[in-house]
């Protein structure tokens, strides 16, 4: 088991601290030895642009897309295609941008909540063996005692009983790897064999929420919405003569009337669900500066500890305690970090742009 002091590797965001990493022993313990020849280590941004490649969502999106713009180039060529026809043909276009965007940040929100999924379970294969090492050192403690008269034999039962819990916690705990590993090698086409190798680096939140409102215009709700509208006011200004029948007339303003509705509709529930998806990546952040704050305690503590255990004012098992704290520091600091970078996603969609930092311009 290495020591759990964090070492500075991967830079984040919020906070100036690093990640601690899996040590390549543990990476390899999670799976069986026959299979660790096939273990592959990528980061977030390699499994995002995998999932982007492969993804069954975002390559149909793409061949709609394909044939959309074929269409509409040659409605638009045609001078046999009328108005109307030319029309839908540019908002069946439009739509399919729109839906080849939102699958593309679909496949960036569910691949980081997979990637971070893995990473987490990965990290709690360590904290769990440092768990069962600590128990392991209770139940010996307490024979000790036993032996010396200065514990009894439920003392050493209740330590065995502890035991036993933390190690069906680790095995369930690797167990866990392989399930998120599956899930993450789906995704991504890059097979069960895939591990998590550091923390997404998350951007701060630099947008405000009143510019995302601004440009919601891309979002394949509001791409729907608007083509409708527009479809109803090219109806109302053909049926708007002398030679068309005053009902029909009357009947395209009613529709007209409706599409305005569903549009306003539409952008109010487009609205709102950003607004409290800024909020949750505001709250995000909030927390993480928490969990970090507490894990630079736990550290404080560790080092302190660590010094008092060499000038022999604590024991060795005191100080395993105390490495047991900050190794669940640190697992929660990484929980935080994922909760910010997951936010993120989830704004993602709900905005229409990739706010993660990973993916690119999607």
């Amino acid at each position: 088991m290495t020591n759990p002091t964090p070492t500075p590797a991967h830079p984040r965001a919020f906070h100036p601290r690093h990640l601690h990493l899996l040590s390549a022993a543990l990476l390899l313990a999670v799976v069986p030895a026959a299979s660790a020849q096939s273990t592959q280590v990528i980061s977030g941004g390699s499994a995002v642009t995998a999932a982007l490649k492969t993804g069954a969502d975002v390559n149909t999106a793409q061949a709609n897309l394909t044939k959309a713009q074929a269409a509409s180039r040659a409605a638009q060529a045609d001078p046999a295609t009328l108005a109307a026809g030319k029309l839908n043909a540019k908002n069946a276009e439009t739509l399919a941008q729109a839906t080849l965007r939102g699958a593309k940040l679909a496949a960036l929100q569910n691949t980081i909540g997979a990637y971070n999924a893995l990473l987490e379970a990965q990290e709690n294969v360590e904290l769990q063996t440092l768990q069962t090492q600590v128990d392991q050192k209770a139940v010996q403690v307490a024979q000790v005692k036993l032996g010396i008269g200065n514990a009894t034999a439920l003392d050493v039962q209740n330590a065995q009983n502890t035991l036993s819990g933390s190690q069906q916690t680790l095995a369930d705990a690797r167990a866990q790897v392989n399930l998120a590993a599956a899930k993450l090698g789906t995704l991504t086409g890059l097979g069960s064999g895939v591990r998590a190798g550091s923390v997404i680096t998350a951007p701060k939140l630099g947008v405000s929420l009143s510019t995302l409102q601004n440009n919601l215009s891309g979002l394949s709700s509001l791409v729907s919405a608007a083509n409708d509208l527009s479809s109803a006011q090219l109806t109302v200004k053909l049926a708007d003569n002398d030679f068309t029948p005053a009902r029909t007339l009357q009947d395209a303003r009613t529709a007209l009337a409706n599409a305005q509705r569903s549009a306003d509709t539409a952008s109010k529930n487009a609205q709102q669900a950003l607004a409290s998806a800024y909020q949750s990546a505001q709250n995000a952040a909030e927390l993480l500066v928490v969990a970090q704050s507490r894990e630079a305690a736990a550290q404080k503590t560790y080092t302190q500890d660590a010094a008092r255990l060499k000038s022999g004012t604590i024991s060795a098992v005191e100080l395993q305690n105390t490495q047991l704290t900050l190794k669940k520091a640190q697992f929660s600091r990484l929980q935080a970090q994922n909760s910010v970078t997951e936010a993120l996603a989830a704004l993602s969609v709900a905005a229409g742009q990739n706010l993660t930092g990973i993916g690119g311009t999607l």
